[in-house]
């Protein structure tokens, strides 16, 4: 990955964020929109394609998986991720008591 490519620490942790908030209406059976989260998530982040959305979105699930969490169905996980995104998800899995209910 090109180094100008890499996502910003507030870029991630935005992704992340939004990804979290899917996964908890996902354990919940709750209904979202996953076309429309990219999309405001696209608006967000500024320069960032619907591609490269969904491929965090994939990597956000391979850091789950590899930490024995479930993944949201579709997204599915894809390991090349940056380390930055790990440690991100990592953390916010440390304090995430709600989604351990």
């Amino acid at each position: 990955m090109d180094m100008s490519d890499a996502w910003s620490h507030a870029e991630v942790e935005t992704a992340v964020a939004d990804y979290f908030v899917m996964l908890g209406k996902d354990l919940l059976g709750q209904p979202y929109n996953k076309a429309e989260h990219n999309r405001q998530l696209q608006k967000l982040l500024g320069d960032r394609t619907r591609g490269s959305v969904e491929k965090k979105h994939q990597n956000i699930s391979a850091v789950l998986i590899e930490a024995g969490w479930p993944y949201i169905d579709g997204y599915k996980p894809l390991s090349d991720y940056q380390d930055l995104l790990g440690c991100v998800v990592r953390e916010r899995l440390l304090a995430a008591t709600n989604l351990q209910e």
